[in-house]
C-alpha cells in the first residue's frame, strides 16, 4: 500500500505534465503551415538571412538581428525548404518547451521549503497551474505560431535559472556550468537579453544582505560556484562580445537608440525625465495586465496578456513575494526577474508586447503564487477537510485552463482568422506560390519595385527571373534601362503592381511601380494585364533600346513658384485599372490619366500644398479638375512642410468621367496653400495657372 501511494505521488506530476505539453503542442502546431496566413514583416525577414545562412553566409549579427534564431530557422529551412512551415516551426517548439520548463522551474523554486524540507503539493500547484495557463494563453500561442527571435528568450532564461537553482541547491557541477551555457547564449537571442546579467547581479547579492548574515566560508565556496557559472557563460558569450567591442555601433545601433524614450528628451531636467518614466512605466502596467501592447500580434492586439482573474492573481502573487521578500529567496527571483526584464518594455517609445516577452515564465509564476496563496488562505477556513479541499481546489483551476484552452482555440482558428488579410502578408506569399507553380516563362522578367516584401523573396524559387528594385524616381530610368542591359535578352517586361490598404487612408499605391507603367507606355508596348488576387501585372513587350530613357520628358523647364516649391519634372502615362472603390480591385478598362511629378521645396518650408489638375478644351473652357494634397508616397503624414529629403516624387491617378468627349486637351496645374487655399504663382509668370501639355483623351471603353 505505501509503494503504491509513493508511485501514485511521483506519477501525478509526470501526468499532470504530459497533459500540458499535449495541449502545447496542439495549439502551437496544428495548421502551423498555413495559419496564421501569410508571413509577417519581421518573419520575412528572418527568412531572408536563414537562406543567406544556408548560402554560407555566416555571421553572429544579421542587420539589427541577433543570430540564434536565425540559425535555428535556417536548420528547420535545410530540411523543410522555403515554407512557412520552415519558418514557424523553431519558434513554436521553443514555445512547447518553455511550458515544459516553467513547470520543472516551479517545482524547483517551491517544492522544498527555506529548511530544505520538500513541499510537494506547493511545488506541484506553483508549478503545474503556471505552465498549465501558459500553455493556453491566446497571447504566448500566437507567439509561438509566429517566426520572432524574441520568442526563444523565455526558453532559454527560464531554463538557465532552472539548472542554476537545481545545480547550486543539489551541488552539481555539470548543471551550473549548463545554466553557464544558456546564460552564454541569451546575447545571441534578442536585445532585452542584456539586462538579465543585472537579474544576475542583484539576485546573488540579495543573498549577502545583511553582510552578517553569511558566513565568510560560506561565502568563499559560493564564489567557486559562481565562478564556475560566470566562467562558462563567459565563455560562450565571448564572440559576441568581442564582436560589439571591436563595432561599438552595432551594439548601440540606430534601432536600439530608437527604442529609448529619453533619446527626445535631452537636457531635459531630472524631474521632468523622472516624471516621463513614471507615466510610461504606468501606461505599461496598466495596459499589461488586460491587453496585448500593440505592435506585434496583429489581427489579436484585442487579445488579453493575463485576463481580469489572472491579473488579480498576478498583484496578489507580487504582493506575496515583496512580503516574503526576505524569507524566500524564489520570491526575490521572481520579483528581481519581472522588474529588470520589464525594463525594455518601460524605456521604449514604442509599446509592444516583445519587449517584455523575457519576464513572460516570471509573470505566470507569479500568478501561481497568488493562486496557491488564496489556497492556503481558503483551506485555513477548514470548511472541508484538507485533502478534499485540495482536490476542489486543484480540479477548479484544471476547469479553467480547460476553458480557456477552448477559447484560445475558437478564438485563433475560429473568427480570428477571418481578419488575418488585413494584418498578415497574404497576397505575396500567394504570389510567389503561384508563380512557382507558373513554367518558366523565358526571356521574361518580373520586376517587383518595392523593398519591404521578404515575405515573397523567402518563399519564391521559379525559374522565371525576378527583379526586385526600389531606386529614387529622380533615378528609375537610369536604373530600370541598367537591370535590362544586365539581364541581356529581353522580350517581356511584367511590372508587379498592386494597393496597400491603410487604417489611416483609404488606400495608398505602390506609387514606383506607378512611374515605372509611364516609363514602359513609352519605352515598350502594352500587352494585358493579369490579376492575382489583389496583385496585377501589367506586360510589355517591343521593349526599345533605341535611345536613353528618360522618365521625366514632358516638362520643357522646371516649374519655379514664389512660394518656396519647385516642380522640376513631369511624366504622363495612362492607367490601365481603376483606384479601389469601397476597399476592392476593378479591373474593367477605364479612361484614366496617370500624372507623374517630380518636387523640390526650398529649406525649412513652413507651407504645405495641395495642387489642382485641370483640362482644358479647345475654347479654353475648364472641362474637368482634380485636387490633391502634396504628401510624400508611403509617408502619409508627410505634408510639404514636413519633406527633408529631395526630391519628393508623386503620382496620380485622374479617372476621366465617361461624358467627357475624346479628343485632345490641355493640363494645367495650380498649387496652392492647403490651409488658407491661396494660390503660389509660378516666377516669372505671375499667374496661377501653369501649362502643362497637351494629353490626348481616348473614347470611352478603349
Amino acid at each position: 500500500m505505501l509503494r503504491f501511494k509513493t508511485d501514485r505521488a511521483e506519477l501525478t506530476p509526470f501526468l499532470v505534465l504530459l497533459a500540458f505539453t499535449a495541449v502545447a503542442l496542439f495549439l502551437r502546431l496544428y495548421r502551423l503551415h498555413e495559419l496564421e496566413p501569410g508571413l509577417k514583416f519581421d518573419e520575412g525577414w528572418n527568412g531572408i538571412y536563414a537562406l543567406q545562412v544556408l548560402q554560407g553566409e555566416h555571421a553572429l549579427t544579421f542587420g539589427d538581428k541577433d543570430g540564434l534564431g536565425i540559425y535555428l530557422i535556417a536548420l528547420a529551412t535545410n530540411f523543410l525548404g522555403r515554407t512557412p512551415l520552415a519558418l514557424r516551426l523553431p519558434t513554436a517548439l521553443a514555445g512547447i518547451c518553455t511550458v515544459c520548463v516553467v513547470f520543472w522551474l516551479g517545482r524547483l523554486l517551491f517544492g522544498w521549503d527555506e529548511r530544505g524540507r520538500e513541499t510537494r503539493q506547493r511545488g506541484l500547484m506553483v508549478g503545474g497551474a503556471a505552465s498549465g495557463l501558459l500553455a493556453v494563453s491566446l497571447g504566448q500561442t500566437i507567439l509561438g505560431r509566429t517566426a520572432y527571435r524574441g520568442s526563444f528568450l523565455p526558453l532559454f532564461l527560464a531554463l538557465c535559472l532552472a539548472l542554476l537553482w537545481w545545480g547550486w541547491t543539489r551541488r552539481r557541477w555539470w548543471a551550473v556550468m549548463l545554466a553557464g551555457a544558456c546564460a552564454g547564449l541569451l546575447p545571441y537571442i534578442y536585445y532585452p537579453a542584456r539586462f538579465v546579467p543585472f537579474l544576475f547581479l542583484f539576485f546573488g547579492t540579495s543573498f549577502l544582505l545583511p553582510l552578517r548574515s553569511v558566513s565568510l566560508k560560506r561565502m568563499q565556496a559560493d564564489l567557486l560556484w559562481a565562478a564556475a557559472f560566470t566562467g562558462v557563460a563567459a565563455l560562450v558569450a565571448a564572440p559576441i562580445l568581442l564582436h560589439y567591442i571591436r563595432h561599438p555601433d552595432l551594439f548601440f545601433n540606430e534601432r536600439i537608440q530608437m527604442l529609448f524614450i529619453f533619446r527626445e528628451y535631452q537636457g531635459a531636467p531630472v524631474l521632468t525625465l523622472a516624471k516621463i518614466l513614471t507615466v510610461h512605466v504606468w501606461e505599461i502596467l496598466a495596459k499589461f495586465s488586460f491587453r496585448l501592447l500593440a505592435g506585434c500580434c496583429s489581427p489579436f492586439e484585442h487579445a488579453v496578456t493575463l485576463n481580469g482573474w489572472e491579473a488579480l492573481f498576478f498583484w496578489l502573487g507580487v504582493a506575496t513575494a515583496v512580503w516574503r521578500w526576505n524569507r524566500r529567496p524564489a520570491c526575490r527571483l521572481l520579483l528581481l526577474w519581472v522588474g529588470l526584464l520589464f525594463m525594455p518594455a518601460f524605456l521604449a517609445d514604442t509599446k509592444n508586447t516583445m519587449r517584455m516577452v523575457g519576464a513572460v515564465p516570471a509573470i505566470y509564476l507569479l500568478v501561481a503564487v497568488g493562486l496557491w496563496e488564496t489556497f492556503q488562505w481558503s483551506a485555513s477556513r477548514k470548511l472541508v477537510g484538507a485533502k478534499t479541499w485540495a482536490s476542489i481546489f486543484g480540479t477548479a483551476i484544471s476547469v479553467v485552463i480547460v476553458i480557456q484552452g477552448a477559447s484560445t482555440y475558437r478564438t485563433l482558428f475560429g473568427k480570428g482568422m477571418t481578419d488575418s488579410f488585413y494584418h498578415y502578408d497574404m497576397i505575396w506569399p500567394t504570389f510567389a506560390q503561384r508563380l512557382n507553380a507558373r513554367p518558366e516563362e523565358k526571356d521574361t522578367v518580373y520586376f517587383i519595385t518595392h523593398q519591404r516584401y521578404d515575405a515573397f523573396d523567402y518563399l519564391y524559387q521559379g525559374a522565371t527571373s525576378v527583379v526586385r528594385t526600389y531606386p529614387n524616381v529622380s533615378d528609375l530610368d537610369h536604373r530600370i534601362e541598367a537591370s535590362l542591359a544586365e539581364i541581356g535578352d529581353v522580350s517581356t517586361v511584367k511590372v508587379v503592381n498592386w494597393v496597400e490598404w491603410s487604417p489611416t487612408i483609404e488606400w495608398r499605391s505602390n506609387y514606383i511601380a506607378d512611374f515605372l507603367t509611364i516609363l514602359l507606355d513609352k519605352y515598350g508596348s502594352y500587352v494585358a494585364t493579369e490579376d492575382f488576387d489583389g496583385i496585377h501585372v501589367d506586360s510589355y513587350v517591343d521593349i526599345s533600346r533605341n535611345r536613353p530613357w528618360v522618365l521625366f520628358e514632358d516638362l520643357p523647364s522646371p516649374v519655379v513658384y514664389d512660394g518656396g516649391i519647385t516642380l522640376e519634372g513631369l511624366a504622363l502615362g495612362s492607367s490601365r485599372i481603376k483606384l479601389p472603390r469601397r476597399q476592392r480591385f476593378d479591373a474593367e478598362q477605364s479612361r484614366s490619366l496617370k500624372v507623374g511629378m517630380l518636387w523640390r521645396t526650398a529649406p525649412e518650408l513652413a507651407v504645405d500644398y495641395s495642387i489642382s489638375l485641370r483640362l482644358y478644351n479647345g475654347d479654353d473652357v475648364k472641362v474637368f479638375q482634380s485636387d490633391h494634397v502634396l504628401r510624400r508616397p508611403y509617408k502619409y503624414p508627410l505634408t510639404t512642410s514636413l519633406w527633408t529629403s529631395q526630391p519628393v516624387g508623386t503620382v496620380f491617378d485622374l479617372e476621366i468621367p465617361n461624358e467627357l468627349a475624346a479628343g485632345a486637351y490641355e493640363l494645367r496645374i495650380v498649387v496652392y496653400d492647403l490651409k488658407t487655399s491661396t494660390p503660389t504663382v509660378e516666377v516669372g509668370v505671375w499667374q496661377p495657372e501653369t501649362a502643362l501639355g497637351r494629353v490626348q483623351i481616348q473614347p470611352s471603353g478603349h
